[in-house]
Parts: C-alpha cells; sequence; structure tokens
C-alpha cells in the first residue's frame, strides 16, 4: 500500500512535535488551520472535477498556483516581487496563453 506524500509529511513534521509535546493549537491560529484545511479541500475537489473534464487543462491551471501566490501575496500583504519572481509569473502567463491559443 503506498502511502500519500501529504500523509507522509505530515508525519514528518507532527510525529516529532507530539513527542516533544510543542504541538500546540492556539485559539489566535484554530480559525487559520480550519481555513486553510477547507481550501486544501476544495483545491483538491477542484482539481479533481477539473480533471474528468480534461487533465491537460487542469494540470496547467494547476501548475499557476505559484504565480497567484505571489500575486496575491503582493496585493494582499504588499510584498515586494524580485525581478526573478516577476518573470517567472510572466512566463507562467504566457504559457498558459499560448497553450490556450494553440488548443482553440
Amino acid at each position: 500500500m503506498l502511502l500519500p506524500a501529504r500523509l507522509i509529511g505530515v508525519v514528518a513534521i507532527a510525529l516529532p512535535l507530539v513527542a516533544r509535546r510543542r504541538l500546540t493549537l492556539t485559539r489566535p491560529a484554530a480559525p487559520l488551520v480550519v481555513v486553510a484545511g477547507l481550501c486544501e479541500v476544495l483545491g483538491f475537489a477542484a482539481f479533481a472535477t477539473g480533471a474528468r473534464h480534461g487533465l491537460a487543462v487542469a494540470a496547467v491551471l494547476a501548475s499557476q498556483f505559484a504565480g497567484l501566490a505571489a500575486i496575491a501575496a503582493y496585493l494582499l500583504f504588499h510584498e515586494r516581487l524580485t525581478r526573478w519572481q516577476v518573470s517567472g509569473v510572466t512566463v507562467v502567463a504566457v504559457g498558459v496563453a499560448t497553450l490556450a491559443a494553440v488548443r482553440a
């Protein structure tokens, strides 16, 4: 039986923290943990639904995660983006646009 990589990652991080009694969930962090979990489940469900209609399209859209995270950090948290990050977001956007134009 193969274990999912996420489960292995969670166990690798959580077990040492539990063993040292350092895994605590504070009241301010609890809503963020719940929202993160819900977003993870919704994201996986959206990918699975999209993959039923076209795996290639769903994979291309999923690959935009890093670029969207950088743009969200810039807009929401006023993070500064380096030239490499801006060029990476640009390359991803141009690549997706090219794939969409070729597919149409």
